[in-house]
């Protein structure tokens, strides 16, 4: 059970497009999708926490929501829409849940301002790609190439062409990907085309030293439910320091892939729902 829903965030100048449960009971959770992905990869949760205050939107840049006001493109651009749209909302404070690319954003904004978010559940991720130095100044450098190089998103001769492509790159499933693709291609002529931001493709800049990212790790007050997947778990040499850092973290393995949240719902759901409630 969801419905569509609608944000027009004044300062960013952005609309934000999403889903929500209708209910609305209990504390707002807002869930954040990953990279390339929209709300839709939260349906399977909906469909198993319909009595929660669930709020899904597409990220800028992904989905039917605007492309992100800013040339670059920083987690930090991410950041400010989504603590706008907390505040347009009159969310003085919300549980976070977060996927990926999402749980990148969750983690710094629950690190950045650690008095709004009551709860954090985080979906194999932690935290965001750092740097060195001169990592962070070729990877300005390449995603500055590709900004005055890059090409438009391509074109598929069929929707189902489309899906097939959408599930190699991520490594899931054709039904996972069918979902997905829902909110993000529309009909060109030619055939079919994504709806997302083609600057989505170009090469991450990465802004953050790891100690800053531990920084905002360490700043995190709320309770935090770290679900990692069985077939894929956080293996980075930074993943044991960053787990260490949140204060009161609390680690869960499922079985399933990166998107675990969508192709083991059930379990996936089930803890979910025990650790906000």
């Amino acid at each position: 059970m969801k419905e569509d829903v609608t944000f027009v965030l004044p300062r960013s100048g952005q609309i934000l497009r999403g889903q929500r449960t209708p209910v609305g009971v209990g504390t707002p959770t807002l869930c954040l999708h990953g990279w390339l992905d929209n709300c839709a990869s939260f349906g399977p949760l909906f469909e198993r926490a319909a009595d929660l205050n669930l709020t899904a939107v597409d990220l800028p840049g992904h989905g039917l929501s605007d492309p992100i006001r800013s040339a670059t493109c920083l987690d930090l651009d991410y950041v400010a829409v989504i603590l706008e749209l907390a505040h347009e909302q009159g969310w003085d404070r919300f549980h976070l849940i977060g996927h990926s690319m999402g749980g990148s954003l969750a983690t710094l904004v629950a690190g950045l301002h650690p008095e709004k978010v009551s709860r954090l559940v985080l979906i194999d991720s932690i935290g965001p790609p750092s740097a060195t130095a001169e990592q962070a100044r070729i990877s300005v450098a390449h995603y500055l190439h590709a900004y005055l190089n890059g090409k438009a998103n391509p074109t598929y001769r069929t929707r189902d062409q489309a899906i097939e492509v959408r599930a190699r790159l991520a490594g899931i499933l054709t039904t996972t990907a069918d979902l997905l693709v829902e909110r993000d291609l529309s009909e060109v002529p030619g055939g079919y085309s994504w709806n997302h931001d083609p600057r989505l493709k170009y090469p991450i800049i990465r802004a953050f030293t790891e100690e800053q990212v531990l920084a905002c790790l360490r700043a995190i007050t709320a309770p935090t439910l770290l679900i990692t997947a069985g077939r894929g778990p956080l293996v980075e040499e930074s993943h044991p320091g960053r787990i260490a850092a949140v204060p009161d973290l609390r680690q869960v393995t499922l079985p399933g892939g990166h998107h675990l949240h969508m192709e083991n719902a059930a379990q996936v759901a089930a803890v979910i729902r025990r650790f906000l409630t």
